[in-house]
């Protein structure tokens, strides 16, 4: 398939619609909220889990390579679905499925009901209402400018906070406090908020021409037939995978480096504060040199810098390396989004995406399950690091070709 040239004309591009700025509110939220609440309380979790269920580290933290797994699971027919059906409703769906995972995380001791809330319920969760649907809500909305209305977006805020307040409300209430209030927040504001979400701009709806090429854009089996996507998609997925073994065992890895779980969690909210600026950035980045180009440096910079994290620095310095690479991480987005957009068009931006998701799950898992495996069996991460390290060095090359191949490189 051939892909189309990602020449950055914005003024060509008819002005967005007012009511767009609106949408992407409302995709804010539902990023912020799914994502934020249970990534940045999960690593802060982890010893009060293993002390109420009687598991292991791997067993505790295996449940994040879970969650991908179920996002995925979801997301490789949820990105054709959208394309067919109510995106309103499938936001909604999603809410009320993170909203029943924290009540019943709260209410839980059993390690089963534990691990099916992560793979059951936070994982379609994931796709339905922290990515697929926001970015495909930002992607119908905006076409002007569409790479920083992406990066604001995907600026998380509670991703920031919820470590540092949910190690506070752990250590005064408990760990049902924690999960009881994530549980309020997704009710009080997440569902309201999906409701007000519209499908599509005025006179516009599924099959209408959207995107350069018209029409309702190349099917999954054209998608899956095209080197340049899986290219970015296996990039994309190494950026994934760094970002969650990290971000899923921040804490740990602030341990064995010797410093203590309060740092930790600081560690973690300053790789969340430095997304929101790498977001933005990144957003800008996509839209002057191209997703695949900007793709590919995100994936080459987190490389050094998990390199770098195993020099053992004073925390100061530690804590600047970690920051950077979440800036990093969360440019990823931004870049990948506009890429495959460019690529297939809009109309079929949800199905490339999703299934993208679905590509990169099996890399995040191995990840995941390679971070647990290294502490167990050499009481740190280094190995673990250092290998996802190695992919993305190895992913940035592919980027930077996919890149040339759809001329993904013209200024915005």
């Amino acid at each position: 398939m051939a892909m189309t040239p990602d020449s950055g004309n914005q003024t060509a591009m008819p002005p967005n619609d007012p009511a767009a700025p609106r949408m992407a509110v409302i995709a804010w939220l539902c990023h912020n909220l799914v994502v934020g609440c249970l990534m940045g309380s999960f690593s802060v979790m982890l010893a009060s889990v293993e002390q109420r269920m009687g598991v292991t580290r791997a067993q505790s933290s295996s449940v994040g390579g879970l969650v991908m797994f179920g996002s995925a699971l979801m997301g490789s027919f949820v990105g054709p679905l959208i394309a067919r059906k109510s995106l309103r409703m499938l936001l909604l769906a999603g809410a009320l499925a993170s909203l029943l995972g924290y009540l019943l995380l709260a209410f839980t001791n059993s390690y089963g009901l534990y691990v099916g809330s992560y793979l059951l319920l936070f994982g379609p969760s994931m796709a339905l209402t922290g990515s697929i649907g926001p970015a495909t809500l930002v992607t119908r909305w905006f076409g002007r400018n569409r790479g920083v209305a992406m990066g604001l977006v995907h600026v998380n805020l509670v991703v920031a906070v919820m470590p540092l307040l949910s190690n506070w409300m752990l250590e005064q209430y408990g760990a049902r406090s924690v999960y009881l209030l994530m549980a309020t927040i997704v009710g009080v504001t997440l569902i309201p908020a999906t409701l007000a979400a519209r499908d599509h701009p005025p006179g516009v709806g599924p099959g209408a021409p959207e995107s350069a090429g018209g029409g309702s854009g190349p099917g999954v089996a054209t998608i899956l037939r095209a080197p340049a996507f899986w290219a970015l998609a296996l990039t994309a997925g190494a950026v994934i995978t760094g970002i969650m073994t990290m971000t899923f065992n921040m804490v740990p890895i602030a341990q064995s480096l010797g410093f203590t779980r309060m740092q930790g969690a600081m560690m973690a909210s300053s790789q969340s504060v430095a997304g929101m600026i790498g977001s933005i950035l990144f957003g800008w980045v996509a839209d002057r040199i191209g997703g695949g180009r900007g793709l590919a440096l995100v994936s080459f910079n987190m490389a050094v810098l998990l390199a770098v994290l195993q020099l053992r620095l004073p925390f100061p310095a530690e804590m600047a390396v970690v920051a950077l690479f979440g800036m990093h991480g969360a440019g990823m987005i931004p870049n990948i989004t506009r890429a495959l957009a460019r690529a297939l068009g809009r109309d079929s931006f949800s199905r490339a995406f999703g299934l993208q998701q679905a590509v990169s799950v099996p890399m995040t898992i191995l990840g995941i399950a390679a971070m647990g495996q290294s502490f167990t069996r050499t009481g740190g991460y280094q190995s673990a690091l250092l290998g996802v390290a190695a992919l993305l060095a190895v992913c940035a090359l592919l980027a930077l070709w996919a890149s040339r191949q759809s001329a993904d490189d013209g200024p915005a």
